[in-house]
């Protein structure tokens, strides 16, 4: 969500907060109509700040590295299942699934990347992802070949460290939501959906206390949740009808955020991003 021109302020759920703001018409012709590479590099840098100290020096690296941008469309599958990968893609703009198929053709949505996230990191060693890399709505996504990036990384230890701090971190999110999976009923899911989305986003400004985009259809939501259709509006009107979620054509609005954390037993440690007080 672009920035209005307004007071900005840090609240204790690590969200951007803005004085007279509101959401927009359309966030999806808002994502089409962003800036160039390097004003959407400057979420992916932040978002990498905000875990770990970089020097202006490897800051400046990884920004003139060599970066290609592409732009997708809702649905585009930006990687295929299997194919050699010569590049590692970041995903600078939008939101972008993790699709796996089993063996019957049934494919299950395992995981969702947002901007600031790498979409297929470990391609650089396994030379392929097992699942596709669909996007989810408009995205922008940057790539980097794997000869360049493993070039930077060998010359400059701290990008190498940032880059390790990902690859854990998706690692850590990919394991939070198998144990909520397993062990949280289908209200406590969609809650911790929610509450993730909004600590993820808000790292690189993109929730706001208007809400955040959240691009699923609610077929998708359901898939990625693992429940059928009709559960899935259950969960969300008993989320509704509590005072503590609206989630409206593909944008979502978090109204009490403690008492949503509760209700999803949610533990945000694993995301490794320590909560701002406001000031």
């Amino acid at each position: 969500m672009d920035m209005p021109q307004s007071q900005l302020k840090r609240s204790r759920n690590g969200l951007e907060t803005f004085v007279n703001s509101r959401p927009p018409q359309s966030w999806q012709q808002r994502s089409e109509a962003e800036g160039g590479l390097g004003s959407l590099m400057d979420r992916f840098v932040a978002k990498l700040r905000s875990r770990q100290q970089l020097s202006s020096e490897d800051e400046n690296a990884l920004r003139d590295a060599g970066w290609v941008q592409r732009r997708y469309r809702r649905h585009d599958t930006i990687v295929r299942a299997g194919d050699r990968l010569a590049d590692v893609r970041l995903l600078l703009s939008g939101f972008v699934a993790r699709c796996q198929e089993d063996g019957t053709g049934h494919r299950q949505i395992v995981g969702i990347c947002v901007a600031g996230d790498f979409i297929d990191t470990h391609a650089m060693v396994l030379g392929t992802l097992e699942q596709d890399a669909m996007a989810l709505g408009p995205c922008v996504v940057a790539s980097l070949p794997h000869a360049t990036a493993r070039r930077l990384i060998e010359e400059r230890p701290g990008v190498l460290r940032a880059f390790w701090m990902q690859a854990a971190i998706d690692s850590s999110v990919q394991a939070a939501w198998i144990q909520a999976l397993g062990s949280k009923r289908g209200t406590a899911k969609i809650a911790h959906i929610f509450c993730e989305m909004q600590l993820r986003l808000g790292l690189v400004g993109l929730a706001t206390e208007m809400g955040f985009p959240l691009p699923l259809n609610q077929q998708e939501l359901a898939d990625y949740a693992g429940m059928t259709h009709v559960h899935l509006n259950r969960c969300l009107r008993e989320l509704r009808e509590a005072g503590l979620v609206s989630f409206s054509g593909g944008w979502a609005r978090v109204l009490d955020f403690d008492k949503l954390k509760a209700l999803a037993h949610f533990d945000q440690a694993y995301l490794h991003a320590p909560l701002q007080d406001a000031g």
